[in-house]
Order: C-alpha cells, then structure tokens, then sequence
C-alpha cells in the first residue's frame, strides 16, 4: 500500500490569533526564552513509535530508552490490536510483525518500519533538551500543570501545519539546525545530525518531562524524574524511602536505623516543601523542565539513527 507524504513538514504556521489557553503558554515560553536563552541538550535521545493512517500520524507510544525497547513495546501494541481488528489478514500480519519483534525463540529483528493494513508503524527518536540561563536550568512553567498524566502520549497527533504562537515559531527554528557542540560527541554523531537536518528538516515540540535535581557543590545530579511536576516531587520523596533503602539491601549493606530516619525526614520534608527549588535537611533539590522534539521529513518522522543503534551495541534498523 502506497502512504501519503506528511502535509507541511518543513512548515511552521504562525498563526495572529490563538485560542487562549494556547495564547497563554505561548507568552509563557516567550518569557522564559528571555530568561533561559541557551539550549542545553539532556542526555540520550529517548524513543518509541508512531503510526501513520491516511494521512495522518499520531505517536503509539513513547519512552523506551533505545530503538529494542522501542520495538518491543510496538509488539505488545501490535498484538493488542490485532485482537481489534476485524479483518483476518491484518490481523494475522500484525501477530506476524509482533513475533520477529518479539519473538519467543531468538534474536529480534531489528526493522523499524512495518506496513499492516491501511496503517504504517515507524520506530521514532526523540531527542530531549532543557532551557538555561545565568547557569539556572528552567523550572515547570505554571502552564505545565494542563498538560495530562499520560507521558507516554498515546494517540499524540504529529501535526507540523497546526497553528503556533509566534515563540513556539521562533523556537522551533532556533532547533532547526541544533547541532551537537564539537568536541562533546564523537564525529560520526555529528555527521548523522547534520545529515538529519536535511533529511528532516521539520520540528515538532511536545509535551515535557521533567527531572529531580541535587545540587551540591555548584554541580547537579538528576535523582528521578516524572511526567508532570508533581510526580516528579513524589518520586523524588520515595527516592529516599523506597528506592535507597532496597538499593542497600541489594548490595547487602541495609541502612541503619539513623539513615533510614533521616531518609524519612528528607521525603516528608520534599513533601512539605513548596516550590520548584527548595531546601530540605541542608540538601538542595530542584525540578527542573526538560523539553522534547521530534524531527519530521516528506516521509514522516525520524527513525532511529545508526550510531543509536550501536550505543547499545545493537544491529543497525532495517
């Protein structure tokens, strides 16, 4: 089956009026664009996949750490759907597509596009970055808290031609180009973003995810993350309770009596404490905004780079 090309991927629609819910968190990006200038990257890209039909691409899913874990979560949905569907042959090609992603006996193959039907699954890259300014890392915007539980974005439409304010304009072509600094990346990291501009010279912004920050010694160190501010604050707090006290039973070292308190009292204090940077038993702690795009050509989003690949010591996608 032939699949239409993605309407307006290289377009940013900058619309004079914009409904206002969307009016708001424009001029609130606006404002921390001049507060947070700088475009700071946030670790490795993260992945999942989307689905294309008609027309239209949505995200299936998202938040596999790399392009394997990405495919198996496509199996899973794969085989859900194919108990959905009522016509046999596609069901039988999703089940199908799900076994060499899945499979019970051997390796999995590593293709990251599939055609099942009137619908086309691609493997996706999501890349991650964080705003900063003066050496401070952007908080959650006060417009964070409309965004829905859901950071797996299910059912997301990827639509390049929506209608944008003029900031959310102006950061999508600050993106545009983004490459990776020289000398923090190996070469061939570089050549593939550079190839990936022009491949996919469209960018989308979605929702954000968040992450826990220590500071200590004018350095940083992310403890947990979450898909919404106030997530973030709870598995920060159970970052003491729960996961430190398992770590050291793990290691066959469990926390004394003393260690197991002050964890307790660092939790109900995180708890307590308002606020997006705050101080808890002479620790500092900060929830910081991590922002994501997802590059897009005349054939869609982008899949999975080589070099993704061999990060994970993984056979390259088909």
């Amino acid at each position: 089956m032939t699949f239409p090309l993605m309407r307006g991927f290289d377009h940013i629609n900058v619309a004079a009026r914009l409904d206002p819910v969307a009016a708001v968190r424009d001029r609130e990006l606006g404002e921390r664009m001049l507060r947070y200038p700088k475009i700071f990257p946030a670790g490795s890209p993260d992945f999942g996949h989307a689905v294309q039909f008609g027309k239209e691409w949505r995200i299936g899913s998202l938040g596999a750490d790399d392009p394997s874990s990405a495919r198996f979560s496509l199996a899973i949905d794969l085989r859900t759907a194919a108990g959905e569907v009522n016509a046999p042959a596609t069901a039988r090609a999703m089940q199908a597509a799900a076994a060499r992603l899945d499979p019970e006996d051997g390796e999995q193959l590593a293709k990251d596009e599939w055609e099942t039907g009137d619908r086309r699954y691609r493997i996706i890259r999501i890349e991650k970055f964080i705003l900063i300014g003066d050496r401070v890392m952007e908080p959650p915007r006060s417009t964070d808290a409309d965004l829905g539980p859901d950071g797996l974005l299910r059912d997301h439409p990827l639509d390049p031609a929506a209608p944008c304010g003029q900031w959310e304009a102006q950061l999508r072509l600050n993106l545009v180009g983004r490459m990776p600094v020289p000398g923090t990346v190996p070469d061939i990291i570089r050549t593939e973003a550079r190839h990936a501009i022009r491949t996919h010279p469209g960018v989308v912004l979605l929702p954000p995810t968040f992450l826990a920050l220590e500071i200590e010694d004018h350095a940083w160190g992310p403890l947990t993350g979450g898909d919404d501010p106030e997530e973030t604050r709870d598995r920060l707090a159970r970052h003491f309770t729960d996961l430190l006290p398992r770590f050291r039973d793990f290691q066959g070292d469990p926390a004394s009596a003393a260690e197991l308190a002050e964890w307790t009292a660092i939790a109900d204090g995180i708890r307590a404490t308002p606020g997006h940077s705050f101080s808890v038993r002479g620790r500092e702690f900060r929830t910081v905004r991590v922002c994501r795009m997802l590059r897009l050509g005349r054939d869609g989003p982008e899949s999975p780079r080589p070099s993704d690949q061999e990060r994970y010591g993984l056979p390259t996608g088909a």
